[in-house]
């Protein structure tokens, strides 16, 4: 009996042993299985943004200068080259911009004579109306026709007067029924009327002249009747034409005097710009820095002849830096951050932000402007810093978001896929041989991000214990264990 319990002893302990063998063994598998991560709080704050770029020494004022418009370049001050205030930064050529002046004289004078012309075309025209003429044409026929009608009543008169006033007048011979022919034959055969045939031919003869003579002037007229419509027609074309004629003119007066008011204007346009000549000319034909400068560009080549588009630009009033960023960055810079600067291999100096912009560089194969675009800050050059237009520099600064964001995680513990971003936290669960640690996921939704962390709303708590790095890579639900 003494002996069974013994061995019954013995048994339980043996399995005792085995189970914190396996144990032993299992904490040491799972030592050398299990990810060890690094965790850290989610917390308040803000975001910080680290840049870095490159930048140029500028002057602190550029002046601009448009070159005097058709002149040929004698000389040019060189690109770099400092001028003091009253020197020469163009020199125009003399001979050629005498010949220029000569030439807008010329051209003056001919826009001059050109008005006079005009202005004499403008008046109105001595001229003798056609209706005049036509009128006089038809008062004579007029006249003409007055003058046959009197002849015609005048015929017509007579030779009423001759019939009933002649004595053997046609109708007094035809109530007494004789005629000429048997009047005479009686008178042969009595003998006592002598010659009485011979006054019947002569009335005869005389009626017959008077008969033409009222038909000849019946016919004057008639005649004379339409020369008076032909006369009156030519009259009415006559004052069509001379309205016609009257309207023309007056509109080749008024294209006359518009002719001359637009030479006037570009004779006053002329005369100015022999003005401005004459200016180039008592100037000596020299552009002149008006302060201390630096030519920045010069625009042009010696012996070129200006458009009016070529552009001189200095520089004046000490200088300044201006750094380059990118557009996409330009937001996080505001006036009044702190930037480190270092101009060649000088000490690093910090300046402050005073201004901030945006330029388009370069130029398209086309030759208009590049849609790129370049934001840059400005700054005051560190004192007691010696430096040149174009030197280069190199810089770096960092800023703190205007916004304070209630959770802020480490950039390394998101985790962002096609479908959703989310991060890992340590988490504890109840198992048969103890508490385990595995990795669960939580959902988050970006905000912002900086170079270091990431600003994101999510359900984590002030206790969640974010993953931040493993050994290895670890999924959710894989046991972890936190590093000691």
């Amino acid at each position: 009996m003494e002996r069974n319990r013994r061995w019954m002893l013995r048994a339980l302990g043996g399995f005792l042993a085995v189970m914190v063998l396996g144990t032993v063994i299992s904490r040491a598998a799972a030592s050398a299985l299990v990810a060890q991560v690094e965790t850290k709080k989610a917390c308040r704050g803000r975001l910080s943004y680290s840049y870095e770029g490159d930048g140029t020494v500028i002057p602190v004022q550029e002046n601009r200068i448009f070159l005097w418009q058709d002149q040929q370049v004698e000389w040019v001050a060189k690109q770099g080259s400092t001028v003091r205030e009253g020197e020469c930064l163009v020199q125009f050529r003399m001979e050629y911009l005498s010949q220029s002046i000569e030439k807008k004289q010329a051209e003056l004078t001919q826009l001059e004579l050109q008005v006079s012309q005009q202005q004499i075309s403008a008046r109105e025209q001595a001229r003798v109306p056609a209706a005049a003429g036509a009128g006089k044409a038809l008062s004579q026929a007029q006249q003409q026709l007055e003058a046959a009608r009197q002849k015609e009543a005048q015929a017509q008169a007579a030779y009423e007067q001759f019939l009933w006033s002649y004595p053997l007048g046609e109708s007094k011979m035809k109530r007494e029924g004789i005629t000429a022919e048997g009047e005479e034959e009686d008178a042969k055969e009595d003998g006592s009327v002598a010659g009485t045939g011979s006054d019947a031919d002569t009335w005869q003869v005389r009626k017959q002249e008077l008969e033409v003579a009222l038909r000849e002037a019946q016919a004057d007229v008639e005649s004379a009747g339409q020369a008076v419509l032909q006369a009156q027609d030519g009259y009415e074309l006559a004052r069509q034409e001379d309205a016609a004629s009257q309207l023309n003119a007056a509109n080749a007066s008024e294209a006359a005097r518009l002719g001359a008011e637009a030479s006037k204007v570009q004779a006053e346009y002329t005369q100015k710009e022999l003005e401005r000549l004459q200016s180039y000319q008592e100037e000596g034909g020299r552009i002149c820095a008006e302060q201390d400068c630096t030519v920045l560009q010069t625009g042009v080549q010696e012996g070129a002849i200006t458009s009016g588009t070529e552009v001189l630009v200095t520089g004046s009033g000490g200088f300044r830096l201006k750094g380059k960023v990118k557009a996409a960055d330009r937001e996080k810079f505001k006036t009044g951050d702190e930037a480190e600067v270092r101009l060649g291999s000088g000490k690093k100096k910090t300046v402050k932000i005073e201004s901030i912009g945006m330029d388009v560089e370069g130029e398209d194969e086309s030759g208009g402007e590049s849609s790129k675009a370049q934001a840059f800050w400005t700054a005051p050059l560190p004192e007691h810093t010696k430096a040149s237009n174009g030197d280069s520099f190199t810089w770096s600064m960092e800023t703190a978001s205007d916004k304070e964001y209630e959770q802020i995680i480490p950039l390394c513990a998101l985790r962002e896929d096609q479908n959703e971003s989310y991060c890992l936290i340590l988490a504890e669960e109840e198992q048969m041989l103890g508490t385990i640690q595995t990795a669960k996921k939580v959902p988050v939704t970006v905000l912002e991000k900086d170079g270091k962390s990431a600003a994101v709303t999510s359900a984590l708590t002030l206790e969640d214990q974010v993953i931040t790095a493993s050994e290895k890579y670890v999924t959710e639900g894989d046991r972890v264990r936190l590093k000691e």
